[in-house]
Parts: C-alpha cells; sequence; structure tokens
C-alpha cells in the first residue's frame, strides 16, 4: 500500500512540474481540469506511470482504482493517436501501442476470460507485430496464391483470397494464438443457430457470422477502449441508427438477437456503399468516410491498394478471411474442436417491470441463469422504463411461467425502498449508498432539480437479490470521481475555413462527426473540449472544414469567414420529388424499399451523412413518374 501511495505523489509531483494551468473547480460537483501544456513526450510519460498505477490498484484488489487509472491513461492515448505528428515518430508509436495493449488484457480479465487467453484486441496487436517483421514487398503484396476452392458446389458471396497477409494471420492462429482461436471455435456453437438465419433474412452472406468471432470472440458482454459493446462491438451511436437503444436498465447492443440483425443491416448499407465486400468489413471496422477519401485522395477501388489505414483495419479483412478458412475446415488446420452447446430459451412478453428473482422462481431457475439468457439487461429486472420486454427464459418453461406467474401478487414483482433523508444527505450519497443511479431516482420519485427535504421520503427501486445489491452499493461507493481535461480551441487550422455548427436537441458528437466527415477528436481539439465528450442543445461548435464544405445543411459559415455558398444540382424534369414523413419505426432501409430507390441515393438528395432518422423528419425522395 505504501508503495501504491508513493507512485500517486509521484504522479502528482510529475503533473504539478509541467502544468502551467491551475485545477479550477466550478460550482457543480464535476471537477474540470485544463490539460498541462506539455511536450507530447511528457505527456505520454504520464500516461504510462497511469499504466503501471493502474496494475498496481488491479494487482491490490482496488478495481475501481484500477479502472480509473486506465481510462485516464486511454483519454490521453486516444488523444495523440489522433494527431497526425506522430505518424512518423516509431518510438510514440509504440508507446501508444504498448498502452493500448495494455489496456486490452485488462478488458479482457473484465470480459471473464483467462488472463493468460488472448481476445480479439490481442490478435490484432500481436498481428501489428507480425506485420511489422515482413519485407515490404511481401507487406504489399496482394497475389492470390491458392483460390477459393473451400466449396466447389457454391460459390461463396464474398471471395476469399489467400495472400501473404491471410496467410500471415493464419499461421499466427496456428502457433501463438492457437488457444484462443479454439475458444473462438468452441464458441461458434452458441449462438449459430441464432445469428446465420437472420444474416439470411437480411440478404447479407452467411460468411459475415465469422465477423462476430473477430470482433468479440462472440461474447455478448466484450467491450472495448473505443465504448463499443457486444458481439458485433457497435459504438452508441452506429447502434441507435440502427434501432439499438439503450438506458441505465438496458442496452439492445448486448443482446444476440437484436444487435445480430441491426449489424446485418448495417453491413448490407456498407456494402451497398462500397459495391465490394472487403471495403464494406473495413468500413464496419474504421470510418466509412475516411475510406471513401483515402479511394479518391488515391485513386484506388480495391481494399489491398488502399494505403495508410490504420493498423487494426489494415489486418481487419486478412484475420476475418483467415478466420473462414480456418472454420470452414478446421482439421485441415490442425484444429480438432467440438463447438459449445447452443444457448437455447423460449421467450415471453412482459408488459410490466419484474424482478429477474421473481422470473426465477416461476420457472424453477436462478437469478444468475436468468442474468445469462439476458445479457441486454443491465440490472436485476426488465426495464421499468419500457412499455414491455421480450424476456428469455430457459427452454420449455414457458408454459410453467405462465402459470406460475399469474400467482404472483403484483407488489410482489418488484421490490422498493423507502429511505428516509437525513439532514446533510445528497442524492448523490443516496445514488451510492443504493447502487442506483441519480437519473432513475429522481424519476421514480418525480424530482425536476437536486433539492430534496430532510424527513421526506425517497422510493428506490432495490434488488431481491441480496447478494446482487450488495454487490451494487460497493461498486458504486467504490467509483472514482472521473475529470475532465480542456483545452484551448483552436483558432486556425491551415487549409481549412471555419464553420459554425449549433447542435440541436440529442445529438452526440458522434453524429456531428459523422455528419461532416471529421473525427471527434478534431471536434473536441477545435473547441477545447479536451477528453470532455459532453455538448447541450444551441452549443455552438467550431467545425473546420476544406473549401466548398457548405451543401451541409446544418452548418453556418463563420461570418469571420468568406465562405461561399453551394446550391443543390436540380434533378431532371423526367423525375418527381415527393416529401415523405419519416414514421415510428422507420428505417432507411424501409424507405429505399418502398418507394425503389436506394440508401445511398436518400442520403445524397438530403445532404445526410449517416443513417440517422427519427420519426417527424421530412425526406425529399426522387423518383421517375
Amino acid at each position: 500500500m505504501r508503495i501504491f501511495i508513493q507512485s500517486i505523489l509521484i504522479l502528482v509531483l510529475i503533473l504539478a512540474c509541467h502544468s502551467s494551468k491551475s485545477f479550477k473547480t466550478p460550482e457543480n460537483d464535476r471537477m474540470t481540469i485544463t490539460r498541462p501544456e506539455t511536450s507530447m513526450v511528457d505527456s505520454i510519460e504520464v500516461a504510462r506511470s497511469y499504466i503501471e498505477l493502474a496494475q498496481n490498484a488491479e494487482q491490490m484488489g482496488d478495481s475501481a482504482s484500477a479502472d480509473y487509472y486506465f481510462q485516464k491513461a486511454m483519454d490521453i492515448s486516444v488523444f495523440y493517436q489522433e494527431k497526425a505528428e506522430i505518424s512518423q515518430d516509431s518510438l510514440v508509436l509504440q508507446t501508444l501501442a504498448d498502452i493500448s495493449y495494455a489496456y486490452s488484457q485488462y478488458l479482457a480479465r473484465l470480459n471473464g476470460i483467462e488472463r493468460d487467453t488472448l481476445t480479439a484486441a490481442n490478435v490484432f496487436e500481436i498481428l501489428n507485430q507480425i506485420d511489422e517483421g515482413m519485407t515490404q514487398r511481401d507487406s504489399d503484396s496482394v497475389a492470390v496464391t491458392i483460390q477459393d476452392v473451400i466449396e466447389d458446389e457454391q460459390q461463396l458471396m464474398i471471395p476469399l483470397v489467400l495472400n501473404k497477409k491471410v496467410e500471415n494471420a493464419i499461421q499466427y492462429f496456428q502457433g501463438r494464438g492457437r488457444r484462443v482461436f479454439t475458444k473462438w471455435l468452441q464458441r461458434t456453437g452458441w449462438y449459430k443457430n441464432l445469428i446465420i438465419p437472420i444474416l439470411k433474412e437480411e440478404g447479407v452472406p452467411e460468411e459475415l457470422f465469422y465477423l462476430a468471432m473477430i470482433e468479440s470472440g462472440f461474447n455478448p458482454n466484450a467491450r472495448s477502449y473505443a465504448r463499443a459493446v457486444g458481439i458485433w462491438q457497435f459504438i452508441g451511436g452506429t447502434g441507435k441508427a440502427y434501432g439499438l437503444n439503450s438506458s441505465w436498465w438496458y442496452d439492445h447492443r448486448r443482446d444476440p438477437e437484436k444487435s445480430t440483425r441491426a449489424a446485418a443491416k448495417h453491413l448490407r448499407d456498407l456494402y451497398e456503399r462500397f459495391d465490394n465486400w472487403y471495403l464494406a468489413i473495413a468500413g464496419y471496422n474504421f470510418s466509412p468516410a475516411k475510406i471513401e477519401r483515402r479511394m479518391r485522395t488515391y485513386n484506388v477501388v480495391e481494399f489491398w491498394d488502399l494505403p495508410k489505414l490504420p493498423r487494426q483495419t489494415r489486418n481487419y479483412v486478412p484475420t476475418f478471411i483467415a478466420a473462414v478458412h480456418i472454420t470452414k475446415n478446421p482439421e485441415k488446420y490442425g484444429f480438432y474442436v467440438e463447438p459449445e452447446e447452443p444457448i437455447v430459451y423460449d421467450t415471453v412478453t412482459v408488459r410490466e417491470c419484474v424482478d429477474l428473482n421473481v422470473v426465477a422462481n416461476c420457472v424453477n431457475s436462478n437469478f444468475n441463469e436468468l442474468k445469462k439468457l439476458n445479457p441486454g439487461l443491465l440490472r436485476w429486472c426488465t426495464p421499468p422504463d419500457l412499455d414491455e420486454w421480450v424476456l428469455n427464459i430457459p427452454k420449455d418453461t414457458r408454459e410453467d411461467f405462465l402459470v406460475n406467474y399469474a400467482k404472483v401478487p403484483d407488489d410482489q414483482k418488484f421490490t422498493y425502498i423507502n429511505h428516509l433523508i437525513r439532514q446533510g444527505e445528497t442524492l448523490s450519497e443516496i445514488s451510492r449508498k443504493y447502487g442506483v443511479s441519480i437519473t432513475e431516482i429522481k424519476r421514480f420519485n418525480k424530482i425536476r432539480g437536486t433539492m430534496i427535504r430532510t424527513g421526506h421520503y425517497l422510493v428506490i427501486p432495490y434488488p431481491q437479490n441480496k447478494q446482487y445489491a450488495r454487490q451494487l452499493a460497493r461498486q458504486s461507493a467504490q467509483r472514482p470521481t472521473r475529470y475532465t481535461y480542456r483545452t484551448k480551441p483552436v483558432t486556425n487550422v491551415a487549409g481549412r475555413e471555419k464553420y459554425i455548427h449549433v447542435v440541436s436537441k440529442g445529438q452526440t458528437l458522434w453524429d456531428i462527426s459523422v455528419l461532416y466527415g471529421v473525427s471527434v477528436g478534431e471536434i473536441r481539439n477545435w473547441n477545447g473540449l479536451g477528453s470532455s465528450r459532453m455538448i447541450y442543445p444551441e452549443q455552438q461548435l467550431n467545425i473546420w472544414l476544406p473549401e466548398n464544405s457548405s451543401q451541409f445543411a446544418a452548418v453556418t459559415p463563420d461570418r469571420s469567414a468568406d465562405a461561399s455558398t453551394t446550391s443543390l444540382q436540380p434533378e431532371s424534369e423526367s423525375q418527381q420529388t415527393k416529401i415523405y414523413t419519416v414514421k415510428s419505426g422507420d428505417t432507411l432501409w424501409d424507405i429505399a424499399s418502398k418507394f425503389g430507390v436506394s440508401i445511398r441515393d436518400i442520403k445524397r438528395w438530403n445532404n445526410r451523412q449517416d443513417n440517422l432518422i427519427k420519426p417527424g423528419d421530412q425526406l425529399k425522395i426522387v423518383t421517375s413518374p
């Protein structure tokens, strides 16, 4: 413990020596820290120190502090990974890779995978190292050495080639990566019978099943440092665009069935955008807009010819192809694995909030089994903020559930605690005590602000599983305060003009980044947001775009900038223009199918860069008479 405290003190001294600005505490209880004006090397050394502190905390069993310091290290790492000037600094790049690798190992342990088992993120890191050991000629070689002859009678919809990069990935899985690939092969049995029929229904190749393998190892609880979640590793913005919603109570991205359908639609949209499965798969891992930009800049049309891709994306497609090759004929590559039994279940629709302990008693099961069957449920019950929830229960227990559930009194289906507010107590303290978010306490008690009165009672939702309740309270009590770095807004970007974007209600930095084809990191840097992702409606954000970018409907030129405007070209006189009002449940795919047009055209006609639509939106549709 003494060593750990000394390490913290040393880190504080490092920050104090290099900082040119003092800490500032605003009126609210969130502390804001101005990013120290240190050199890049010094900042990255601080990140390395955070990693050491995190590892020490983890060894001592302090999971909350470990998570805090890992997150702090990654905030700095991600900040510099997005800066162009580091691309030539091999030492800095290697340090950043080491930080990401240490964090991915930590996430692997959080994901419940053995300490010595590699996750998908680890595999990409090892492949990067293998890639460095190749000669430039071998690395760039795209010559097909063996044609796709895995299935003679049926031509695969996704072409499978064997070039140097794919062979490298196969050799790695046969050697150092054998343990992780063996586990992946075992887990194919979990969801194969669920995922492949959905892929077929959505009209995409069933080989995309193995994309989930290299994304998450079929772990529905997997999460990445980029805040991607679930089997298909959706980030929040993209998931929302395809109907994967979330709250404090649930996250559809963790639901294998819902997320698979969303992933199939997303991949179908990407294929329609690129007309090439390799580019579509690369776009799934990386920014589609940035891939298109590279294709235009370097005048290439094939994935293998794309230069200057991030290492993970460069190895993503070869790793996928290698995974398909091996799983189609595992014995050929020395794998003799029996897939695990499929996860099967019945479903029932519940139209009220119910504790999983109650459900477990109705079907002669237990709380942990119900949690495993319902990875989309983040808490101990069906979501109280939804009108209904499709609940997964053990196979062949549907009738038992319906009979036994009908006998459960309403006041026993969900448990509340009446908390007496004591003098000096705050919502924050009560939230930590019970492990329930402040937002949910306010919602249950119809509280608008944060004022609570001594002597009054608060209704607190509380799990019937006492062990789980204690775990929630313990995790909440240990959660450290989060700090946010701030920087000065950028006043000039070479070769670009400044425009003003006014934030709309519900917009996130990810939404805005996709809209303009820039990165979240660039927006944060331009506006002095530092590591913060917090924005609010009507906030004005500086967006630095190349010349002639005013075709974006949501952007307003800065009055200080000499920005010209452009107008959309009129459609042909032989075509008709309609205005369609988006209805609840509509997706761009549904609307495109309704009018017999493509998603790409709808987005072009309406100056949209993403697939986000909401009820009430009006879309311009151009059709032939």
